[in-house]
This record gives C-alpha cells, structure tokens and sequence, in this order.
C-alpha cells in the first residue's frame, strides 16, 4: 500500500490495528496522539484523552512490533512513555504474555521517574507468569524515589512467582515508611499465601488508620482466597 493511501485514510479515520496494512500507520498515529501536548480547560476535551481511552481498547496482539519498532526510534519521552501505556493496555486485554516480557525489557533500561512510573503502571495490568522475569522489577523495590518504589510494589500485582511474595514481606518487615507498608498490603491482597499473613498482621497495631485498615483488608482476602473463611 502506498504512503498517499495510507495518509487518505489517516485523514478519513479508516486506521486501524486490525489492518495489517495500515496498522502501524495507526500506532503512530495513535502515539503521536497520546503524547500531543494541548492547552485545554478540561482533560476530556483534550485530543490526548480520547487517544488513551482508545488504546485502553485494544486488543490486537499484532501491534506489538509496531509499538516496539516506533519507541525504539522515538527520542521523545512523551511518545516512550505512550507506547508503554499502550503496550499495558493491549497486554491486559490479549493476555498476550509477550508484552509483559518487552515491559520488562524496558524497565532494565529506563532510568527517567517520569516514565518509569508509567512503565510500572502497564506491569502492574498484565499477567505475569511464573516464566516472565521480575528481577528489574525487584531492583527498584528498594529505590530512593518514592514514585518509583510504590509503583515497583504495586507492578508486582498479577504476577505467580512466589519469589513476588518474598521480595515483598521481606521490604514490609524492613521498612518505616506508611505508604511502603499500605501498597505491600494491597499487592500482598492480591497475591499473598497464608505465609503473608504473620507479617500483615503485625501492622493491625499500627496508629495508621490506612496502614491497619489495608492489613486487615489483605489478611481477609487471603484468608478468603485460601478457603478459610
């Protein structure tokens, strides 16, 4: 397909990430979009909104080497930090086991807050099995950056590897910081064993009203998803 055709139907809204012909034009299209900048009173009426609810509905695995091949080339952090969105997206909805493995890829590399946050807010959608590596998750369970921390713990939601589980009681039991111990219980919540449950419990003395309140949240879910309630 010639370029003139695909800018005809770029201009005509006939794009799309089911077209093999026209598909990466889409993804560009769509990153271009996402990371546009705008002046505008309300995030609802800004082009870049409507771009992320539209790749929150993606489903095509295909566009993987599109999304890769576009941020590979990109120097842009907005446009990074788009594809990482849409890689999250399109990861959850296909359960297309891949995009969790070109997330991790990335986050080895990727040193900006910014878009590390955003990266490991696309972890934390998909599935990760117990064969998808989280050691450059682990890595920045223990950063110095608090974004960066919290949305390390929370990206290990989802994921079957009892090693998540370990690498998480093991910063509860070590750590003073509130927040640290709030977003362990609520991953702990998702994919804790009944071995979790001896350190949550010590937070149901804590004077932290949110602290005590996310541990008894996560000892019930375990206890509920363990059969014992």
């Amino acid at each position: 397909m010639s370029i003139g055709v695909i800018l005809d139907r770029l201009r005509h809204g006939k794009l799309s990430p089911d077209d093999p012909t026209t598909r990466r034009a889409y993804v560009a299209d769509l990153i271009r979009r996402i990371a546009l900048k705008e002046n505008v009173k309300s995030s609802d009426d800004s082009i870049s909104w409507h771009a992320l609810r539209e790749a929150e509905k993606i489903t095509n695995p295909d566009v993987l080497d599109d999304i890769e091949a576009i941020a590979g080339a990109s120097k842009s952090k907005e446009e990074r930090s788009a594809a990482y969105f849409i890689l999250g997206c399109v990861g959850k909805n296909s359960g297309d086991v891949r995009f969790a493995r070109a997330l991790m890829r990335y986050a080895i590399h990727e040193q900006n807050e910014y878009l590390l946050s955003t990266l490991l807010a696309s972890v934390e959608k998909v599935h990760k099995p117990t064969d998808v590596p989280l050691e450059p998750i682990f890595i920045f369970l223990n950063d110095e950056r608090w974004p960066v921390r919290h949305a390390a713990i929370r990206a290990l939601k989802n994921s079957d590897s009892p090693v998540a589980e370990e690498k998480l009681l093991a910063l509860l039991e070590s750590t003073d910081d509130q927040y640290d111990k709030i977003y362990c219980h609520s991953t702990l919540n998702e994919i804790g064993t009944l071995r979790s449950i001896p350190a949550i419990r010590q937070s149901l003395t804590s004077r932290k009203r949110d602290v005590k309140a996310s541990a008894q949240a996560a000892i019930v879910s375990i206890q509920a998803r363990c059969g014992l309630t």
